[in-house]
C-alpha cells in the first residue's frame, strides 16, 4: 500500500527510477569530467564498455536475465572502491547504471544515452591523443 501511495506521488515506479539514473549518470559523468584528464577518461569509457558486454554475454543480451550481473558489478564496485582505483570504481558504476537502465526499459533510456554518449565520446581516445590532450 505504501508501495503504491509513493509511486502515486511520483516516488518510485519505473518512471521515477528511469529518471533517478539519468540523473546520476549526469552527475557522475560531470564529476569525473571535472576531475580526470582525457587518458584516464579513455580508461573510464573502455572499463564501462568492457563489463556492460560482459553483462550481455553472460545474460544473453536479455534484460531480464541481467540481474545477476547487477550484483558483480556491485562486487567489482566495492572492491574497487576499497582499493581507492577511482578509474575503475567510475566505469564500474556508469556500467551499473547502464545496465538497470537496460532492465527497466523505456524508461532507462535517458540514462542508456546518456552513458553510451560517454562511452562513444571517450572510448576511441588512443594514449597519444590524450596526452597531448591532458597538457
Amino acid at each position: 500500500m505504501i508501495s503504491k501511495l509513493f509511486a502515486l506521488l511520483g516516488f518510485g515506479g519505473a518512471d521515477y527510477d528511469g529518471k533517478l539514473l539519468a540523473k546520476d549518470a549526469r552527475a557522475l559523468i560531470n564529476m569525473i569530467q571535472g576531475q580526470h584528464g582525457a587518458a584516464q577518461l579513455a580508461r573510464i569509457a573502455e572499463e564501462c564498455r568492457v563489463h556492460i558486454d560482459q553483462v550481455h554475454e553472460r545474460g544473453l543480451n536479455d534484460p531480464q536475465f541481467y540481474a545477476q550481473g547487477v550484483n558483480h558489478l556491485t562486487d567489482l564496485n566495492r572492491a574497487a572502491r576499497s582499493r581507492h582505483d577511482n578509474v575503475a570504481w567510475s566505469g564500474i558504476t556508469l556500467a551499473i547504471i547502464y545496465i538497470k537502465a537496460e532492465i527497466l526499459g523505456e524508461p532507462g533510456v535517458t540514462a542508456i544515452n546518456t552513458v553510451k554518449g560517454f562511452t562513444d565520446k571517450w572510448v576511441h581516445v588512443s594514449d597519444s591523443d590524450a596526452s597531448e590532450n591532458d597538457c
